[in-house]
């Protein structure tokens, strides 16, 4: 049985927990979770709920998912790898700053381990990731969301402006927490600069990232419905199963 552990435990995180303590994930069991405030989980999920990150690696998980913001990531990782865990990383964006994505590649290579970025709401990521190893390709993603104070909207869509254009490292300075999707579509394309990233009200939230290079041309499209934001925790899970299966896609 793998263990696992969860940094983070709002909205996206309870899904992951609910997941793994459901048997989603074949073989793995959730061991510990690191949160702000611990006192109102530890009955709900009956295993190790701490605010200390050495009390997590404590528990010696072979895998650690985040789901919890950038600054996590930030403060995790290197910990993580060090304690010879693997970490799943929901809050991609991070990984748009080079200085960042240096240092955890290093430590990554130190310690023997590795970091998998979960697709979060996308599709088609390994398309384009595999078109990249062909040759230079041009990326790009629409995001069409509610407007902002809108009946239909929240906070996370209000944090990020009605009409967006820009790259995808332009937009990693303006929204680093709103638009983890664009940077992993950047990242798998192997360029910031080139990868655009366009965003405009509508009266639903979709996304549609595009690809073209010397294979042709992709598209993948996805629109949430009102559960459409647990997809990104599912695909933590998803990516769980696929590390711990013996026959993945």
């Amino acid at each position: 049985m793998k263990k696992v552990c969860l940094a983070g435990c709002g909205r996206l995180g309870h899904v992951i927990a609910d997941g793994l303590m459901a048997g989603k994930v074949p073989g793995a069991e959730l061991t510990a979770v690191l949160v702000q405030t611990a006192e109102k989980l530890q009955a709900e999920l009956g295993c190790l709920v701490t605010t200390d990150l050495q009390d997590l690696l404590s528990a010696k998980p072979a895998y650690v998912i985040e789901s919890a913001g950038n600054g996590v990531v930030r403060q995790i990782t290197v910990p993580v790898l060090e304690a010879g865990a693997d970490l799943i990383v929901l809050s991609t964006s991070i990984f748009g700053e080079s200085a960042f994505y240096d240092q955890a590649r290093a430590a990554a290579t130190r310690y023997g381990r590795q970091i998998h970025l979960a697709h979060g709401v996308i599709g088609g990521l390994d398309v384009v990731e595999t078109a990249a190893m062909m040759g230079e390709v041009t990326a790009g993603l629409t995001k069409r969301k509610f407007s902002k104070g809108s009946a239909r909207s929240d906070a996370a869509l209000d944090a990020l402006a009605d009409e967006f254009h820009a790259t995808a490292a332009e937009a990693m300075e303006q929204y680093p927490d709103q638009l983890n999707v664009a940077i992993s579509l950047a990242l798998a394309a192997g360029n910031l600069e080139r990868t655009e990233v366009h965003v405009s009200p509508a009266e639903m939230v979709d996304f549609t990232i595009r690809c073209d290079g010397i294979f042709g041309e992709a598209a993948f499209y996805t629109r949430l419905g009102d559960s459409g934001p647990d997809l990104a925790a599912w695909s933590a899970l998803a990516m769980l199963r696929r590390l711990t299966s013996p026959i993945v896609f």
